[in-house]
Formats: C-alpha cells, sequence, structure tokens
C-alpha cells in the first residue's frame, strides 16, 4: 500500500467516525453542471438552491476561503467553500478529507467571482465516493501508452480527448443504425459462440462446452446465420457484431473487433456501391467531419460521391504490370511474384496468394477513397460469380489513407451446388495447410438448398472507421479496451 492510499484511507476513516457514510447508494442532483452554466443567469435570478454532483478535479485553499473544481458527464465547473458560510467545523472537515478524485454531492447558490467566472456558493457538501488511490497528473493528462490501454479508466479521467473520441463512435453507430433502419433493415441477434466458424478466411478462437461435450468457436463473421433468415423470409437484416480471429496485433488489427454486417434480398453489388457511399456520409456527418474534408494521417480524404472504380485486375496491373489472367495458377504466380521480390507463403493457396498480391502492393499505393471490385472467385468461396466471367466474383472492398479498407461488400452467392463446390475447395485448402481456409458448413447449404433470394451483402470494420473518422494512428485508441500482451 503506498503512501498516499495510507493517508486516504485514514480520512475516509474520519468521513465514517463524523457519522457519514462515504459511499451512499442515492444521492440529490437537481441540475447537471452544463445545465447549470447554461441557465445560470435564470437560476440566480429565480433564487434556485441548486444540488451538483462530481468528481472533484482541482482543490486551492486560501485560508477561509477555497475553490474546489469538478466535473461531471457534462462540463466541469468551480464550487466556491467559505468558512463563514459552512461553518468552522464543516470548513476544517473538508480540509481533513476532501481529496482530488473524491466524488462529491453540493449544494448551493449561484455565485461569481471577481474574474466573472459562474460558480456555485456551497451550503453544504458531502463526500459520495472517495477514492483512495490519486488521479494522473492533472496539468499534463496521462501519456503513458501502456497505463493508458491498460487503465483507460485513468486515460478516460485526466484526457477529454479521448473521451471525445468515444462520443463520437456512439453518435457514429447510433447514426449508422438510424440509416438501415429507415433503409428497411431490421437489426438482429445471430450466435457468437458457433459449431462451425463461417463467413470469413481466417483462424478462429477455440473453447469448450462442459455441460455438452463439445468444442466451440467464437464466431469470426455472422454472415452465415444472417443469410439463413433470408431463407427464413426476412428480406433485409443486419447485426452491429462483435467478432474474434486468432490473428496477430498491430496497428489496424485486434483480435476482437465490431462490425456491422447487413443484408438485403434482391439487391446487386452495384446497387451496393451506392448504398455504401449514402452510409459513410452519414457516418462522416455524425462525426462532425465534412465529406470532402477527412484528415487521415497526414493527408485530406475526399469522400464526395461518386469515389473512383478499380476492378482487382485492372488495379493490380496498373500498380504491379502484371497481369493476373497471365498466371491462372499458384505455381504460375509464385513464380512472377518471386521474380518482383514480393512475399510469398508455400502454404497459401491460389485464392490466398492473389490475395497477399493485392495487400502488398494495390493497397499502399490508394490513398483516396476507392473502390476496388470484381476480385478473382478463388479469394472468396462465398460470393456470386460475375455473368459471362466466372473467373471472377461480384464484389468490392473501399480502399483509401494509403493502405487501409473498409466496407466489404458483395452479390452473395445463392447456388446451393455452386457452393457445396466452393466449400469442397476450401475443405481442401485447409488439408494442404491454409489455416485460414474457411470450414465447410453442411446445414448451410442445406439452407440454402431450401431457397435462398439473390441478396447483396456488406461488412463494416467499425473500429477501423472509428479510426479514420477521428485520424487516430491505431485501433488502440478507438477501442475502449484493446487486448494485449499479459503483464508479467
Amino acid at each position: 500500500m503506498t503512501e498516499e492510499e495510507v493517508v486516504r484511507r485514514e480520512r475516509l476513516q474520519k468521513i465514517r467516525e463524523a457519522g457519514n457514510d462515504p459511499y451512499p447508494a442515492r444521492v440529490k442532483r437537481t441540475r447537471k453542471v452544463a445545465e447549470f452554466l447554461n441557465l445560470f443567469e435564470e437560476i440566480e435570478k429565480n433564487g434556485e438552491v441548486v444540488t451538483l454532483v462530481g468528481r472533484v478535479l482541482a482543490i486551492r485553499v486560501h485560508g477561509g476561503l477555497s475553490f474546489i473544481h469538478i466535473e461531471d458527464g457534462s462540463e466541469k465547473m468551480q464550487l466556491v467553500f467559505k468558512k463563514d458560510h459552512l461553518g468552522e467545523e464543516h470548513y476544517q472537515a473538508f480540509k481533513d478529507t476532501l481529496d482530488m478524485g473524491d466524488f462529491v454531492e453540493v449544494t448551493g447558490r449561484t455565485f461569481t467571482t471577481q474574474k466573472g467566472e459562474k460558480s456555485l456558493a456551497a451550503d453544504s457538501y458531502r463526500v459520495i465516493a472517495k477514492s483512495l488511490l490519486p488521479m494522473p497528473e492533472k496539468w499534463h493528462g496521462l501519456v503513458d501508452q501502456e497505463i493508458r490501454y491498460r487503465q483507460r479508466y485513468l486515460d478516460l479521467m485526466s484526457n477529454e480527448e479521448v473521451r471525445h473520441i468515444f462520443r463520437i463512435r456512439s453518435a457514429v453507430l447510433s447514426a449508422m443504425r438510424k440509416f438501415l433502419d429507415e433503409h428497411g433493415y431490421m437489426e438482429v441477434e445471430t450466435p457468437i459462440l458457433q459449431s462451425i466458424p463461417g463467413g470469413a478466411a481466417a483462424r478462429p478462437f477455440t473453447t469448450h462446452h462442459n455441460a455438452l461435450n463439445a468444442d466451440l468457436y467464437l464466431r469470426i463473421a455472422p454472415e452465415l446465420y444472417l443469410k439463413r433468415l433470408l431463407v427464413g423470409g426476412f428480406e433485409r437484416v443486419y447485426e452491429v457484431s462483435r467478432c474474434f480471429r486468432n490473428e496477430g496485433i498491430d496497428h489496424s488489427h485486434n483480435p476482437e473487433f465490431t462490425q456491422i454486417e447487413g443484408y438485403a434480398a434482391y439487391m446487386d453489388y452495384q446497387e451496393q456501391m451506392t448504398l455504401m457511399e449514402e452510409l459513410m456520409l452519414v457516418a462522416i456527418k455524425a462525426a462532425g467531419r465534412e465529406v470532402n474534408a477527412v484528415p487521415f494521417k497526414g493527408q485530406v480524404l475526399d469522400f464526395s460521391a461518386p469515389w473512383t472504380r478499380l476492378t482487382f485486375r485492372d488495379a493490380v496491373l496498373k500498380f504491379t504490370s502484371i497481369d493476373i489472367e497471365d498466371y491462372p495458377d499458384k505455381e504460375s504466380l509464385t513464380k512472377i511474384m518471386e521474380e518482383k521480390n514480393l512475399e510469398v507463403d508455400p502454404g497459401a493457396s491460389y485464392g490466398t496468394l492473389l490475395d497477399n498480391l493485392y495487400k502488398q502492393t494495390v493497397r499502399p499505393a490508394i490513398v483516396q477513397p476507392t473502390y476496388v471490385y470484381d476480385y478473382p472467385a478463388a479469394i472468396s468461396p462465398l460470393v456470386k460469380r460475375k455473368e459471362g466471367d466466372p473467373r471472377y466474383i461480384e464484389m468490392f472492398q473501399l480502399v483509401y489513407g494509403g493502405g487501409e479498407e473498409n466496407i466489404k461488400a458483395f452479390s452473395e452467392l445463392n447456388d446451393p451446388i455452386d457452393q457445396e463446390a466452393r466449400f469442397d475447395e476450401q475443405t481442401a485448402a485447409r488439408a494442404t495447410g491454409d489455416e485460414e481456409a474457411q470450414f465447410s458448413d453442411p446445414d448451410y447449404v442445406v439452407a440454402m438448398k431450401h431457397g435462398m433470394p439473390p441478396n447483396g451483402g456488406f461488412g463494416i470494420g467499425i473500429d477501423r472507421l472509428i479510426a479514420m473518422l477521428t485520424d487516430a494512428p491505431n485501433l488502440k485508441e478507438v477501442i475502449l479496451f484493446p487486448t494485449l500482451r499479459p503483464e508479467e
């Protein structure tokens, strides 16, 4: 126990010895701080007695006059404690027991200082939550990244700009939900614990259910369950889903993340492009940004619609001089990638190699918002093939900022025979060592055999979206409690 905690525990005991509960179950509050400040003149005119609550941020004692700054969830303000007003006993008790970080309930009347600061002159006060550990250094905020992420409550307590990021996150999510609701989508919930992890190319986390004596997986995506709902008769569904992927941690990846994923019957990927542009503009405005001037990584992104569009083939050709149609199999593609000094995973499937080629060359070269579309069919086993050219699928992604990508959307596959064949291909890829190849899901194929309407689906990574909208350098800044290495 630190010396500081020892002293604070002694002050806690003094409060109890005086017959007061330092942790009451109920408190009284007649106004929030922001409301009090906004209506100050009206409250003063009416002679209203006001009760405020908040955390103590600063204490300045000047003999028989003291100034205490507090903050609630709305704003900061100043309290004035006067010895001749509170009485000597209560004034001395305040000096003996109150610390920065304590939560207080204060009742009093309006008071304007000589400098014109709107304040509350206290008639009475009480501690409603005694803090036993000190706040971070008050003038410069908390800057140690390790502490900021591990003890996010200290980060939020001391850094207003961090709290602002998460207010933006909440506002953006609310706006996106409202947009989808207004466009006929219904919000649903699907299983997080799954017997077969599907819907994405990723390694899952495994857990065990004792009562069933069965291994289960944390979902990597809600896709296959959402599309089962289309079979069941719902035309448009979406989920704000927490997903889990057993992958590395870096500036743009966290093992658990949030995405919005949705599916609409009778909609193809071209219609999805327009819908996603509209949805993104709603999100940008909810974050308080101008759509044509979003600062990100030292650049200014222009999200004015329509965005630039490039096919996957043309994008690779533009930035590498490789025409993927000249390299239709794993062996030939491996050879040209090695000649170009690109990283090659010998255990990867042809589709994974194509994806790696794209990630190494195309993504870093795109700065302004761009749709990359018509991906090779080998990259995703769940997407409808293009009419007239089955080598490609009706899929697009939004790329921006020199390598960031978000919004993945498709014309979804609804042919159960084709789907079953592609699951077989993925099973074969897993057998050859591709750990990110998808699991086969026979029940999903059965659902499709009952008839799935033509549909378009999308997924939007919320963490990456908020990082872009707040110009955050990494995802840890926009996830309240990011995954970290265990402490030694």
